[in-house]
């Protein structure tokens, strides 16, 4: 369209001397150099003045108030100044036209940001790990909810590249003999009161994981503990040099029910560990020996413990070499904490399941003991800790993806705990647990499936979006 298409609506109320004095100063700017619009101007002036030649005639009332009734509120205003259906034909084209031009460019603007939106949006974190992250988290939970937090400590160190030096042999302890029989209330009894015993005390635990061919590797812990307060372990290497030095505040007791087909014995002598008197629980299912617990007689504290595999050789070992009761104080230069976990209690706090669409109170029959979560640089993690004393399971749940084609990952390594991982979605889901196959598989039964990580555009602009304004 051009410049005189767009004044010569206003030609007529320029020749009226009736246009706004904004519009007047442009409609004469462009007359000063538009010959044709001036001789359409000088054409109207001439129409006007001969129009005003005529002998008028007068209109008759009805006529008067019917138009005056027709214009409404807009009656004692030129014709050319008013809105609605009483505009010019050439006022309302150029309105219409105007309001599609500013759709037009509100169009555009927002087409624009959608583009720049999916142009920025982050791809999804691409773990590299999925299965060594699994079995740290799980290690540092373990050892913040457990009265074995040794085993944890010593797992995290290996999973971290700790050098633990050759394997090595364990001499299973010997059983003194045929024990008295325990209920698995009994049992769960006397290992509650083991796990929530909160005692002062310092000394050495040993650790022993199974490598699956009847070798071992094993560090010592350095343990401190002051009750009320919580616990500090130095993990050392084969050379005996400090690895890693952590700090755990006091947790509290843990849930203990006996897994369902457990049976039960207490041994009927004492025997001695680091030089105290234990007696000794053992466990057994389906007539096979599945755990040993050598528990303080006087202290109530589990001084040493045993796991056992099918074959029932032992697949992990824990106890004290040294043990001093009522005298410790923690070390300055170790105190960065290990974890922060959340007791199951605080879940009742509104939004503390973060990332998942929920978050089970029970697993499996097992009992959510803790939980912990972050958010960093928009992606989210949750992580569950299920434990009821005897088998522990860490479920996890992170923003990203395994890679190009992998839907899922295992492993069963001798001596740790077994880990499944796989992509649900926009995240990916981790299981790890010293349980049986059975309790994965039922753990697995309960979560969300695997279902591939396929963003939609919808989801590309959300996370464009947010980068845009601020987001990380």
């Amino acid at each position: 369209m051009s410049r005189c298409d767009r004044i010569r609506p206003d030609l007529s109320a320029f020749a009226d001397g009736t246009l706004p004095p904004r519009r007047w100063e442009q409609v004469s700017y462009h007359l000063a150099g538009c010959r044709g619009c001036r001789d359409e101007v000088a054409e109207i002036s001439r129409v006007c003045s001969t129009l005003s030649l005529c002998s008028r005639s007068a209109a008759p009332e009805t006529l008067t108030a019917r138009l005056e009734s027709i214009a409404g509120e807009h009656s004692g205003a030129p014709l050319y100044m008013a809105s609605g259906p009483g505009d010019l034909p050439s006022t309302r084209r150029r309105r219409v036209r105007l309001a599609a031009q500013s759709g037009a460019a509100l169009l555009a603007v927002m087409l624009s940001a959608v583009m720049l939106a999916v142009l920025v949006a982050p791809d999804p974190v691409r773990l590299a790990d999925p299965v060594k992250a699994a079995r740290e988290q799980y290690s540092m939970s373990t050892a913040a909810i457990s009265s074995t937090e040794a085993v944890g400590a010593v797992l995290l160190a290996h999973e971290r590249g700790a050098d633990l030096g050759e394997p090595t042999s364990y001499a299973r302890r010997a059983a003194p003999g045929a024990g008295t029989r325990l209920t698995p209330e009994e049992a769960a009894a006397l290992l509650r009161t083991a796990t929530a015993a909160d005692l002062t005390l310092s000394g050495v635990q040993r650790v022993w994981i199974s490598d699956g061919e009847g070798r071992y590797r094993t560090a010592d812990v350095r343990t401190t503990k002051v009750r009320g307060e919580g616990a500090q372990l130095e993990v050392m290497d084969a050379r005996g040099d400090r690895f890693s030095s952590s700090f755990l505040p006091q947790f509290g007791a843990t849930p203990v029910d006996a897994p369902d087909g457990w049976q039960f014995s207490l041994g009927t002598l004492p025997e001695q560990v680091a030089g105290r008197a234990a007696v000794r629980l053992v466990a057994t299912d389906d007539g096979r020996a599945v755990a040993s617990w050598w528990i303080d007689a006087v202290a109530h504290l589990v001084l040493w413990a045993e796991r056992y595999d099918s074959a029932g050789a032992v697949s992990l070992a824990a106890g004290y070499t040294q043990l001093t009761l009522g005298s410790a104080e923690f070390h300055d230069d170790g105190l960065t904490q290990l974890i922060s976990v959340q007791p199951a209690s605080a879940s009742q706090t509104e939004g503390w399941c973060v990332g998942p669409a929920s978050c089970p109170l029970t697993l499996a029959g097992l009992p959510m003991v803790a939980y912990s979560s972050t958010e960093r640089r928009g992606a989210t993690s949750m992580n569950l800790v299920y434990s009821d004393g005897f088998q522990t399971a860490v479920v996890g749940w992170t923003d990203g993806v395994l890679g190009d084609d992998v839907t899922s990952q295992a492993d069963q390594s001798a001596g740790l705990p077994a880990v499944n991982v796989w992509q649900s979605g926009p995240a990916v889901i981790s299981v790890t647990t010293n349980g049986s196959p059975e309790l994965m598989a039922a753990i697995r039964e309960e979560l969300p499936g695997e279902e591939p990580c396929v963003l939609t555009l919808r989801d590309r602009v959300a996370a464009g979006l947010v980068r845009l304004v601020g987001g990380e």
